[in-house]
């Protein structure tokens, strides 16, 4: 959706200047024909330039996007028009841009959740299956709502751990430029000293101290390595990020963060799914599909075999998966004989969500000390090696 800026004469003959959002110049006259004025001149308008490129789309933009949608529909507006509003939104233009095509892959008769499968791929998984699941009930208001909802709710998980963890990753990022400093300006001088004097010092104040030499002598060589080695870690984190998350679910703490957030997820899931209409066995696909822990996806894999044969599904959760919760038994329990699975499921998110909060405050709270420690340690071993070192130096007598 681009703008242009015009000049027109209205039915009284007085000039009239203004904009007009409109995909080419010719729609843009059409519709200010449609105004009731008559154009005199229409003018792209070149979109203001950034210093620094356009600005990176972000998911809070994705989030909002699919919650103006959502708002236009539950108000009434025809899919297509609420769609057409948004190539005339300035959120970011690379919206524009994928509104447009979704309008189009709309007008030649194809589904929304196919539109934003293909157009939206950053979109996480439940938001094009519980489009999906709008399409076939005929709420689509609603279940979009609903993944805007979860959407932001996950954006609010990882801000809250992100600020949390801000401080000890400043400390860490302090401490680590003191150590750099270090070895680079204080510890070498005393490699001379001790080169001049031949005393005998420690192994471990002269490894301390040769170490400090050799990075001051070769500090390119030193940050192209770091440079170098920094590249290739994130490489292979890229690479092996399933051996890694199924390594980082073994940890004491982050394990039980990390399945508390997946129960989270699969509870909210299920409950927003029948709430909207869907099926159990439909409901039970859309959870399982939301869920980041490969082994879990397996056991809820084998829910759904045992309810499709009959099984209740307390009783099939019970024996298919291993951490299954006594509280989320008891309300599966209750939901499936008060016939109020999804509020039961929805209040187990709301209590999941109050748990991972409480839980992921006391890890950020160990995260603090232990960066402190670790500092106090690394900085007092390298003061400690050069304090033996002048020891032997200067052989005091005490």
């Amino acid at each position: 959706m681009a703008k242009f800026a015009f000049r027109a004469l209205n039915k009284d003959g007085s000039e009239v200047t203004g904009r007009q959002d409109a995909r080419s110049q010719k729609a843009a006259f059409d519709e200010l024909k449609e105004r009731g004025l008559y154009p005199v001149s229409i003018i792209a308008e070149k979109p203001p330039t950034r210093l620094f490129g356009q600005r990176k789309l972000t998911r809070k933009d994705l989030s909002q996007s699919i919650r103006q949608l959502a708002t236009l529909l539950s108000a009434g507006v025809p899919l297509l028009s609420a769609v057409e509003s948004l190539m005339r939104s300035n959120a970011h233009p690379e919206l524009s841009d994928r509104a447009e095509k979704l309008s189009q892959h709309l007008r030649s008769g194809e589904s929304l959740p196919g539109g934003l499968e293909k157009f939206y791929p950053e979109l996480p998984v439940y938001v094009t299956k519980l489009a999906e699941l709008g399409d076939a009930t005929g709420k689509t208001a609603e279940t979009l709502t609903d993944a805007a909802d979860r959407m932001a709710s996950e954006d609010k998980l990882k801000s809250d751990l992100q600020s949390a963890l801000t401080y000890p990753m400043i400390l860490g990022g302090v401490g680590t430029a003191i150590i750099l400093m270090m070895f680079l300006f204080v510890i070498p001088r005393f490699g001379a000293l001790i080169e001049e004097s031949g005393a005998d010092v420690p192994p471990v104040s002269r490894a301390v101290i040769e170490t400090g030499v050799w990075l001051q002598a070769n500090w390119v060589i030193a940050f192209g390595g770091a440079v170098a080695a920094f590249f290739l870690i994130r490489l292979l984190i890229a690479q092996n990020s399933a051996a890694l998350s199924g390594l980082a679910r073994r940890l004491p703490g982050i394990g039980k963060l990390l399945w508390r957030a997946d129960l989270t997820t699969w509870c909210r899931t299920m409950g927003i799914a029948l709430t909207n209409g869907a099926p159990l066995l439909t409901a039970l696909d859309l959870a399982s599909g939301a869920v980041q822990s490969e082994t879990f996806e397996a056991q809820l894999a084998g829910v759904k075999r045992a309810v499709k044969g009959g099984t209740e599904l307390d009783q099939a959760f019970s024996n298919s998966v291993n951490q299954a919760d006594p509280m989320l038994m008891d309300l599966l329990h209750t939901g499936i004989r008060s016939a109020t699975l999804d509020k039961m499921m929805l209040l187990a998110a709301d209590l999941y969500e109050e748990d991972l909060q409480s839980l992921m405050k006391r890890l950020t709270g160990i995260a603090e000390p232990v960066a402190i420690l670790l500092l106090s340690l690394i900085v007092g071993g390298l003061v400690i090696s050069i304090v033996m070192a002048m020891t032997n130096l200067y052989q005091f007598d005490f």
